[in-house]
C-alpha cells in the first residue's frame, strides 16, 4: 500500500514525454504521467504508524492550507541509484527536472511539527524518464539528491518547449 501523496500535473500545463530518450548507452522510458511527490512513501508510512487512519486527513489538511503554485526551472539531472544485495542488485536511472515550489518547505515544516521533529525538505522535482525501475528513484532529501546525481543534462529533451 502506498502512503505517498502526489500533486498531479495537468498534461495541458506540462505534457509528459512520449518517446524514449537516449543518453549515451542509456535508454530511458518516458513517464506516462507527471506529478510532484509531496510526501514520499517512507514519510507517509511513518505518519500512518504514528497517526493511524487519521494520517491521510492530516496530510490532506496540511496540503489544502498551502498554495501549490510551481514553476519549471529547466534544470535537468540524471540520477542513478543501485539497490539490493550483491548478486541481486538493480540499478535504476531517472531524468528529473527541478522545479520551484515554495510550499514544499512549509508542508514539511508542518508535518515535522506533527511528528515532533525536523524533517528534511525533499527537493521539488518532476520525474520525466526512468530506466530500471518505473517508479523512479525516490529523492527524500537534498543529501540523497546529491548522492544520486550523475550529471546535469543540458541538452534539449523531447517535449521541451522553446
Amino acid at each position: 500500500m502506498s502512503h505517498s501523496h502526489v500533486l498531479p500535473i495537468p498534461p495541458g500545463r506540462w505534457a509528459p514525454p512520449t518517446a524514449p530518450l537516449e543518453l549515451g548507452d542509456l535508454v530511458l522510458q518516458p513517464k506516462p504521467e507527471l506529478h510532484i511527490t509531496l510526501v514520499g512513501n517512507a514519510l507517509g508510512r511513518e505518519l500512518h504508524e504514528v497517526f493511524g487512519d487519521r494520517a491521510g486527513a492530516l496530510v490532506e489538511d496540511a496540503v489544502a492550507a498551502l498554495d501549490w503554485d510551481w514553476e519549471r526551472t529547466g534544470e535537468r539531472l540524471l540520477l542513478r541509484r543501485t539497490t539490493g544485495r550483491p548478486g541481486g542488485q538493480v540499478t535504476a536511472h531517472s531524468l528529473i527536472e527541478c522545479i520551484r515550489l515554495p510550499a514544499m518547505r512549509r508542508l514539511h515544516r508542518e508535518l515535522g511539527r506533527l511528528l515532533g521533529r525536523r524533517l528534511p525538505v525533499p527537493p521539488p522535482h518532476v520525474t520525466l524518464y526512468v530506466a530500471g525501475r518505473e517508479e523512479g528513484i525516490g529523492v527524500a532529501s537534498p543529501a540523497r539528491l546529491r548522492a544520486f546525481t550523475v550529471r546535469r543534462v543540458p541538452e534539449p529533451v523531447p517535449g521541451d518547449r522553446p
